[in-house]
């Protein structure tokens, strides 16, 4: 039995193809990458010997290569999970310039905050021996490296990350565009960050100094 038109939910058949977007987005970013590595001119992380760094890059790789995709999917079936549980969560409109506003000051206060000391807390020893030297064992990274986490990193960056989804769909101001538009912003900084070459010219930092504060480079 198929559901009437006006009970079908857009956002929950949307949520496969996101997910494979999802995919497309960080597979340009490594291809960038690794197209930057093999040129050379702007790695940031390099080595003196050749073959030293090939070999770096090839730990690195059959390392990450194998888990790459476990947190998108891992998301991806907590997306289907609130869509189906949660009250406010479905049937959500393309645009709500409310849910977008709230979206972006939550992300810049909380999720910000919460971020600095969450990281802070990882970088403990405690917590480094155990969970967060996984992310750093790859000396050379790739924007993939951003996701290789143990499995609880990956439930406590998703609580974090979900304060501005679940606030908009608590407050009835969720639309398509706040959901699939952060989570998109945050796999554009998480690949930027890890991408391991320079994407922002060096001089720019020269002229204006401040600019290092104001936003995020590898």
């Amino acid at each position: 039995m198929t559901k009437e038109g006006n009970e079908r939910d857009p956002s929950n058949f949307l949520i496969l193809p996101f997910l494979l977007a999802r995919m497309l987005h960080n597979q340009i970013w490594i291809s960038l990458s690794r197209y930057q590595t093999a040129k050379g001119n702007h790695r940031i992380v390099d080595k003196t010997s050749a073959t030293l760094y090939c070999n770096t890059v090839k730990a690195v790789v059959k390392q990450e290569v194998n888990i790459s995709d476990d947190q998108i999917l891992f998301n991806g079936t907590l997306f289907y999970v609130v869509n189906l549980t949660i009250k406010g969560a479905s049937h959500l409109p393309l645009w709500r310039t409310d849910g977008v506003i709230i979206t972006i000051l939550l992300h810049i206060g909380a999720v910000e905050f919460l971020y600095y000391w969450l990281h802070r807390a990882l970088h403990h020893h405690f917590l480094y021996s155990r969970y967060h030297s996984h992310h750093h064992s790859s000396i050379v990274t790739e924007p993939i490296t951003s996701v290789i986490h143990p499995f609880a990193e990956h439930i406590a960056y998703f609580a974090l990350f979900a304060i501005p989804l679940l606030t908009v769909v608590f407050t009835g101001t969720g639309s398509l565009a706040s959901f699939f538009g952060y989570v998109t912003y945050i796999d554009f900084m998480n690949n930027l960050g890890h991408c391991n070459f320079e994407v922002i010219p060096k001089r720019l930092f020269s002229i204006f100094p401040p600019l290092k504060h104001l936003m995020y480079t590898p």
